[in-house]
């Protein structure tokens, strides 16, 4: 996953709003999302490759989404796991972490000892109550406060053109409506690339790539925005999640699950 643009506790009615889109090679075969058969207190996609997720939540409130890291502004990452990959699969830190029962500082603090045995990524996990990021290239992580963040490719927060639109978008949303759920997908849809004057970023990467994956929803030749989630908890731990999978035909497929956290 790509981008992650959420708020947390800046709401009259949710503690936590997020709204993630998964980039990945189309060729990549993927489940939508479910509760698993296999874990059925577990609700996400599975990444069919590797079996891990990109972004879950379990039913007593754990939550865990993640993005790939350049490393470095100058430099793109070219590597993607493999059964025989010398690196471990990230997607695998997600399930870790939501079918455990460790504290979400606990956890990281072990993870930091482990993150050499990854590909660079940024990880958001805790529940909607404590939600805390880490990005691998640092060696601390750090508990998130009221307000808007976002996160791709880099850091959190880190200006790059679509962190920057989205965090605008998704206040001017919820501060302007009242039904904003096919708002915050339109966000999320948004094709419309950054101008050049703003693509100083990953300058490793040719400047016509940059300008396709500027955009919040990319659209490239063999890789692009596969899902776009929406995930929202309100002040009486009641979840909505929702996932809109795109398909090659240009048309897509939704589908919501609600459940109350604890029960």
């Amino acid at each position: 996953m790509c981008l992650i643009t959420f708020r947390i506790a800046n709401h009259p009615k949710y503690k936590l709003i997020l709204a993630a889109n998964r980039d990945e090679a189309y060729a990549r075969p993927t489940e939508m999302a479910s509760f698993w058969s296999e874990h059925p207190q577990l609700l996400a996609g599975k990444d069919l490759e590797a079996n891990g997720t990109w972004l879950g939540i379990t039913k007593d409130g754990r939550i865990a989404a993640i993005t790939n890291c350049h490393e470095g502004t100058d430099k793109v990452e070219q590597i993607t796991y493999t059964a025989d990959s010398p690196k471990k699969s990230r997607g695998k830190i997600i399930t870790d972490y939501l079918l455990s029962k460790k504290q979400p500082e606990i956890y990281l603090h072990e993870l930091i000892k482990e993150k050499h045995a990854y590909q660079p990524f940024n990880i958001l996990l805790g529940n909607a109550d404590a939600l805390y990021h880490f990005n691998s290239q640092e060696e601390s992580f750090v508990q998130l406060h009221k307000g808007t963040h976002s996160i791709s490719n880099a850091s959190l927060d880190t200006p790059w053109p679509k962190v920057r639109k989205t965090k605008k978008q998704i206040d001017r949303i919820l501060k302007g409506e009242d039904h904003y759920i096919e708002s915050l997908f339109e966000m999320m849809m948004d094709q419309i690339p950054a101008r050049d004057d703003e693509l100083q970023y990953a300058a490793a990467l040719p400047l016509d790539l940059r300008r396709k994956t500027s955009a919040p929803f990319i659209k490239t030749e063999g890789f692009g925005t596969r899902s776009t989630t929406l995930l929202l908890v309100d002040y009486d731990d009641q979840v909505t999640f929702l996932e809109r999978t795109y398909k090659k035909n240009d048309t897509s497929s939704d589908q919501m699950f609600h459940f109350k956290i604890g029960e």
